[in-house]
């Protein structure tokens, strides 16, 4: 019974690594699972004999990939596993840990609230493929800017997640920068044959590192300045965060730190960006 079980759970592992990478292959369940090379194949043919119509072969990855029904399936399993917990397992999986909803927790740490973003796998598993394989990808894409769906041919070089949304960052050849692009508003994804346009090295925004120095609000009392050092500093009196330039405006609307000392107060802002004029290139308008 232990086996059988055992066996269940691998499976049940390469269900996630299908759906999430869109591929299954041996180095790869091998290396995750601590397995020699024979008994990643075999848990491969097993799976494969589970899910017949799940994989199709390629032989040019030599690897399984993800058919459709796959996707179809997974939609389904979704009204009851849900997206958010599948994606918190896969991330767990590969060493991103990605805590539960209070629903999903299966252990004493959860999360306050329900993942509102997760995003489709199987829009998740092609830009994880693209970006492995430095090929171009095609999406369909609606924005606050252009609600209408709209293609793009665009470069991927990483997967982000910043705060609660999943974001894509990517060059853009319509417009010939790099972006971000959210996954959630991803309509439709086609990867393409031809490579990438320009690459991570290219991209200016993602390889600069911006130190962010936060404060306690100038506008909190001397008391609340020092709950806000013993939570945030270790009781110093600042505390300085170094991120990607791309990334350094989803930091500071995650923390919630006021960049406008004349219209963000407290309580809403109980932290400030002190060295705004080095930080300001980099964040969005208040």
């Amino acid at each position: 019974m232990a086996r059988a079980d055992t066996t269940q759970q691998r499976l049940a592992t390469l269900e996630l690594l299908l759906l999430w990478e869109g591929v299954l292959n041996r180095s790869r369940i091998a290396n995750l699972l601590g397995l020699g090379d024979i008994r990643a194949s075999q848990l491969i043919q097993e799976f494969r004999t589970a899910y017949p119509r799940w994989l199709t072969w390629n032989s040019k990855s030599r690897s399984y990939h993800a058919t459709p029904e796959a996707y179809v399936a997974a939609g389904k399993s979704e009204k009851t596993r849900g997206r958010a917990e599948s994606l918190a397992q896969y991330l767990t999986l590969v060493g991103l840990p990605y805590v539960a909803s209070d629903a999903e927790a299966t252990g004493p740490i959860c999360a306050a609230f329900p993942d509102l973003s997760a995003p489709d796998p199987q829009v998740f598993a092609l830009l994880s493929q693209a970006i492995r394989l430095n090929s171009a990808v095609e999406i369909t894409y609606r924005s606050m800017n252009e609600p209408a769906a709209h293609q793009r041919i665009i470069s991927p070089h990483h997967l982000v997640r910043a705060g609660r949304r999943w974001h894509v960052r990517a060059y853009c050849s319509t417009r010939q920068d790099f972006r971000d692009y959210a996954l959630g508003r991803i309509v439709n994804t086609m990867a393409l044959s031809s490579p990438i346009e320009r690459s991570e090295k290219d991209d200016a925004a993602w390889n600069l590192k911006v130190p962010v120095r936060l404060v306690a609000h100038p506008d909190l009392s001397r008391e609340q300045e020092e709950v806000i050092r013993f939570e945030y500093f270790n009781k110093t009196s600042a505390r300085v965060v170094t991120c990607r330039g791309a990334l350094v405006g989803y930091f500071v609307q995650d923390v919630r730190a006021a960049i406008n000392l004349e219209t963000q107060h407290p309580p809403e802002y109980q932290l400030a960006v002190q060295n705004l004029d080095e930080v300001k290139p980099w964040v969005f308008p208040p």
